[in-house]
């Protein structure tokens, strides 16, 4: 009886902590993708703009919450960062990175594969869903293990005019068309 009442509690406390260890398992994934979409700041070039604040987007649905706040405490190319929050991405303006999360809000690819909306020319386009750089997306952030990794579409990449450095290439996978490189 004691053995069978050892197991129970033990059934219940992983079931009660379960959802915690989830939720702080979720916070940390997006903590790690928060500080990618900054440090990608220091490892991408883009095109000269005239803008006043490089524009950091979130469309669809963030995932983030207050995670991504701390940044507009800092600047890229002596500008200070903005968070937009998008609902789709017809709305989105003059974004440097557009964040996508929502499947339904991924814009849409024209014939030549790579992902381009009005404004968002030459915005950095990253994102969690699935083959996201594979099917035209710049960056794609895929789950491995549990850890964060980077899924990088050279080509979009330089179509949009975007320099990237060796040092973000060495830390992800190239993909271009479904196929790794």
């Amino acid at each position: 009886m004691r053995r069978i009442c050892v197991a129970f509690g033990w059934t219940v406390l992983c079931w009660c902590t379960a959802p915690k260890a989830q939720a702080e398992d979720n916070e940390l994934e997006y903590k790690v993708k928060g500080a990618y979409l900054y440090n990608f700041t220091k490892f991408i070039t883009w095109p000269a703009k005239a803008s006043p604040t490089f524009n950091i987007c979130i469309i669809g649905n963030d995932p983030f919450g207050h995670l991504l706040d701390p940044l507009e405490s800092k600047t890229v190319q002596d500008k200070p960062i903005k968070l937009i929050r998008y609902d789709s991405a017809k709305q989105a303006r003059d974004c440097d990175i557009a964040y996508f999360d929502n499947p339904d809000q991924r814009p849409e690819q024209p014939l030549a594969g790579v992902l381009t909306v009005g404004s968002l020319k030459t915005a950095l386009t990253v994102s969690s869903q699935p083959f996201f750089a594979e099917s035209g997306g710049m960056i794609g952030f895929v789950l491995d293990d549990a850890k964060v990794k980077l899924h990088i579409n050279l080509k979009a990449l330089k179509k949009n005019g975007l320099t990237v450095s060796a040092k973000l290439i060495e830390v992800a996978t190239l993909v271009e068309g479904g196929e790794v490189e």
